[in-house]
């Protein structure tokens, strides 16, 4: 083999490098190194609003057919800043704060602004609140579905003198509530736990008894759950996206028993939130720290009709977390303003020191995606002072009253913000 001479060396070399640049450069932008808390501008559209009793709602849902809003929130703020397992680090801090959880389910009315707890009938554990999702049947739309992420302290790890280290912290599984659109309460179907159900972050529901759930990273805690939220996909594709299917919704005593799962797509870092597309084949999937929203629909070529394929994805320049589809209510063929939302934070490498600091500040920044991956635009940013973090973001149309211009209500939810708020905005 002939020797590499040096002009040949400093070739690969610069080749090597200019191949490592643009990744490198792109997740310091993403993570926010390139930007700092005192540059966030706020935009906040007209008429800003602080919805009163939404205490940290990680998750919100605009429910179409009643016009009303879903979410999940914690009633009071100190709690999330104690124990939280799917924390950037993995909070683990007290597990009493999550025996005592006062997570509960709310409604919010776009119309009115007010926001309501609803009573869970049936239910009796703590609930630690993080990604939900909804589900009507179009049969039946005044019926509700609520799938819930409940992220429960382990007993067999804090019951146990001498735990294996193997053992889990956290024992992390899916709520299944049924709501009658006007009634003050939901009903508790059943719990839902499964091995594969591991660090669960998000749910897609696709029916009364069936869900797809991301695990937002492999590693529970640690210096590898760091390396995931940095390396990336072609280092740290670890991760995966589960199909669960509930065999039986009377099996109330045991959450593992009758419950089926599969994983729906191996290999992918980091994926986060799940939302519904512009039509039912659909799938929102974002890749949170990476900031990726990708377009998936279920594999036609799987003979179990549950497994993923990725079509194509849309790079943000930040952090992003729930996915939402805006459909026009009011559109045209000259002119909808349709399109994706997507709710992050632009200085997100801060957000793990601030983890456990109820006085950190996190800016948000909330994006919107016009039509069918078209041009990207800044909707709704804040220097983390009204409404710290941001993790989900949904539009309610208005009706126009002019030529010309179109609006919208923007519902902003974070999980560490003291409440969600809303704002008038041009579309």
């Amino acid at each position: 083999m002939a020797p590499v001479t040096l002009p040949a060396f400093f070739v690969a070399l610069a080749a090597f490098t200019a191949l490592l640049y643009n990744p490198i450069k792109l997740r310091a932008v993403v993570l926010g190194f390139t930007r700092s808390q005192a540059s966030i501008q706020n935009i906040h559209g007209e008429d800003l609003k602080v919805i009163p009793n939404t205490v940290q709602c990680e998750d919100l849902h605009h429910h179409l057919p009643s016009g009303l809003l879903f979410a999940a929130c914690q009633g009071r703020s100190a709690e999330r800043f104690a124990w939280f397992p799917a924390s950037t680090l993995g909070n683990f801090r007290d597990p009493n704060a999550a025996a005592d959880s006062q997570g509960g389910l709310f409604v919010i009315d776009p119309k009115t602004f007010t926001s309501s707890r609803l009573t869970l009938e049936g239910f009796s554990s703590p609930l630690v609140t993080h990604g939900i999702d909804i589900y009507s049947a179009p049969s039946s739309p005044d019926t509700v579905y609520v799938f819930a992420i409940n992220h429960l302290p382990n007993p067999a790890y804090y019951d146990s003198t001498s735990p294996a280290p193997s053992t889990p912290k956290a024992r992390s599984q899916v709520e299944i509530f049924r709501h009658i659109i006007g009634s003050p309460t939901a009903t508790h179907l059943r719990s839902v736990r499964h091995p594969l159900i591991r660090t669960p972050n998000d749910v897609y529901a696709t029916g009364p008894t069936t869900f797809y759930i991301t695990n937002d990273h492999f590693y529970r805690e640690g210096a590898l759950r760091d390396v995931e939220s940095v390396a990336g996909q072609y280092l740290a594709a670890w991760s995966d996206i589960v199909h669960v299917s509930v065999d039986s919704l009377a099996a109330k005593d045991d959450p593992s028993a009758a419950v089926t799962a599969s994983v729906a797509y191996a290999g992918i870092n980091n994926p986060n939130g799940l939302g519904h597309g512009r039509n039912a084949s659909d799938i929102l999937i974002v890749r949170a720290a990476p900031g990726m929203l990708i377009h998936a629909t279920i594999d036609a070529s799987d003979p179990a009709g549950t497994k993923l394929k990725l079509l194509k994805s849309i790079q943000l320049p930040c952090t992003i977390d729930n996915p939402s589809y805006y459909a026009d209510p009011y559109a045209s063929a000259a002119d909808d303003a349709s399109g994706y939302l997507l709710a992050g934070l632009p200085v997100a490498h801060t957000l793990g020191p601030h983890e456990a600091n109820p006085q950190g500040l996190d800016p948000v920044s909330v994006w919107y995606i016009k039509g069918d991956g078209g041009k990207r635009r800044l909707l709704f940013q804040d220097d983390g002072r009204v409404i710290r973090s941001a993790s989900t973001a949904v539009l309610v149309g208005i009706e126009p009253q002019e030529e010309g211009r179109k609006q919208a209500w923007l519902w902003v939810t974070g999980f560490f913000a003291e409440g969600m708020v809303v704002s008038r905005v041009d579309l």
